[in-house]
């Protein structure tokens, strides 16, 4: 079965902006549009296992799904989709529905705050087996990256996620970036997970991508009946990726485009522009290059 909801604009150009408070993205919301932006992609939302100013690592380190956490409430949530849409920008939140927080010895299990319905589900789970071999898909998609991870062939989990996916829709999101969605296993290799859970979400019309970088073609041909492919990895598949030139993982995680300028970064993301309908721009922390004039002339020489 192919649930695939493609974008409802034929460009697609969105600014990430991880880490910032919801109401500061209302604040600059007219600025965002002004500048050509089509979408925002905000940081997962889910309950962490710390709370206030934490390492951009700790966003992706959740405890339930649910919706609410120190960068805002649901109800900021559905104020953020409010003045977005108002403004003629759609809004994907990052969602993470493979993993959950762990504890910080070692042990690939889940942390005391995560919640109990999940924990005490010896069905929910992966083997507490660490991936070694990143290019060995039968690892990727059954392994753990570290983190207690979830056996999502499972139905009733999967229940679980569309119920908290359906909660974002009703706020107001337009679709969501799936994280980590390398490790999703696809229905060629035997799982249900995405056209079962996208089939059953409340609104139609929503735009999903997933995370898959480092990507091959072939790679990328698993998820494309399902959904859009975000990576760094050019592709013959033009209409089906979401390409960017930074994220937030090259730039706080693995730290190889750090030592570039966003001028640099600018520079390559005006080259995937110019030969990729859909992109996504990594707003820097601290840094207004998302704001500049060379980003506007970027977005508006592409209209």
């Amino acid at each position: 079965m192919k649930v695939v909801f493609r974008s409802p604009n034929q460009t697609l150009r969105i600014l990430q902006c991880l880490n910032w408070q919801l109401s500061s993205i209302c604040e600059v919301a007219p600025v965002i549009r002004e500048q050509g932006f089509d979408a925002v992609q905000i940081g997962p939302l889910q309950p962490l296992k710390e709370e206030g100013d934490v390492e951009w690592w700790m966003s992706y380190q959740p405890c339930a799904f649910t919706i609410g956490n120190q960068y805002g409430s649901k109800q900021d949530f559905v104020e953020l989709c409010r003045v977005l849409h108002e403004n003629n920008l759609l809004v994907f939140p990052d969602v993470i529905c493979t993993h959950v927080a762990g504890v910080n010895d070692g042990r690939i299990i889940p942390h005391e705050k995560v919640d109990s319905k999940l924990v005490n589900n010896p069905y929910f789970w992966r083997e507490a087996k660490d991936i070694n071999d990143w290019d060995n898909r039968y690892q990727v998609i059954n392994y753990c990256a570290g983190l207690p991870s979830f056996d999502l062939y499972n139905h009733e989990l999967q229940n679980y996620i569309i119920t908290f996916l359906n909660e974002l829709v009703n706020c107001g999101a337009d679709g969501f970036r799936f994280d980590s969605a390398k490790s999703i296993p696809t229905p060629r290799e035997g799982c249900d997970f995405f056209p079962r859970v996208l089939s059953e979400l409340s609104k139609k019309s929503l735009y999903n991508y997933g995370e898959v970088i480092f990507a091959s073609e072939e790679l990328i041909s698993l998820y494309v009946d399902y959904l859009d492919v975000l990576t760094n990895t050019w592709s013959y598949q033009k209409d089906k990726v979401v390409l960017f030139s930074e994220s937030h993982d090259s730039f706080l995680g693995l730290g190889y485009t750090r030592e570039k300028s966003s001028f640099e970064i600018t520079n390559e993301y005006r080259h995937l522009v110019n030969h990729y309908p859909k992109t996504i721009y990594y707003a820097r922390p601290f840094d207004d290059e998302w704001k500049s004039d060379r980003i506007k002339k970027i977005h508006k020489k592409n209209i």
